[in-house]
């Protein structure tokens, strides 16, 4: 070989480092996707503020309407729903409310979850349009099916004085006074007691006041 000859392992030699370069790159951009995906992993898994880190309306825990205790965050909570009501939930057909919605402590439950899941869906770090869609074709026409229901022909006449639902009685699980003998019985033997006559005929009763109830 003279000394014109090039050296046949040059442009092998240039076309690997072509290749490892490519490798580099390739390398580097899925370094920034992993980093991307950490990040909104550790976005997703960060654990929610505690209650008074954030202000706004449904932050932090998740809380119950009607298991409400502070009454300055109950009126919070029903102002930020009766806003969102007007805004959202009233805009749809057949989301009719009757004026005596606020007094059926189970249907303000039924519309603050339901305000709420729509938040999650649309709003924050965690929205989605497969929440959105959800929310759509199966939260809230099912809260609306139900709140038909809770509510029939009720009116707020039917609570006010001498009205049948006027001051409705705090509701109690249905022979509460059995539960030390059946997590007894369950613990030892793994079945259920015998119902004692006492039982029976207390069930007999509330039987026989639901079948009143859903007939009124």
């Amino acid at each position: 070989m003279t000394g014109a000859d090039p050296d046949p392992r040059v442009p092998a030699l240039g076309q690997a480092v072509e290749r490892v370069a490519r490798r580099v790159d390739n390398v580097e951009l899925l370094v920034r996707q992993l980093a991307a995906d950490v990040a909104g992993l550790a976005r997703v898994l960060e654990p929610p503020p505690e209650d008074g880190e954030d202000d706004g309306p449904g932050a932090g825990a998740v809380r119950s309407w009607l298991l409400s205790e502070d009454a300055a965050q109950a009126r919070t909570d029903l102002a930020d729903l009766m806003t969102w009501l007007a805004a959202v939930y009233l805009r749809y057909h057949g989301a009719v409310l009757p004026s005596c919605w606020a007094w059926h402590p189970a249907v303000i439950e039924e519309l603050w979850w339901l305000r709420q899941a729509h938040r999650a869906a649309f709003e924050g770090e965690g929205a989605s349009w497969r929440d959105a869609g959800d929310w759509h074709d199966r939260q809230r026409p099912g809260v609306v099916k139900r709140i038909r229901a809770a509510i029939g022909g009720c009116d707020l006449a039917r609570h006010a004085v001498n009205g049948d639902r006027r001051g409705a009685a705090q509701p109690v699980a249905p022979l509460a006074g059995a539960a030390d003998q059946i997590a007894s019985a369950w613990t030892e033997h793994r079945t259920a007691p015998d119902p004692t006559p006492e039982q029976t005929h207390e069930a007999d009763q509330h039987d026989q006041e639901q079948h009143r109830a859903s007939h009124r």
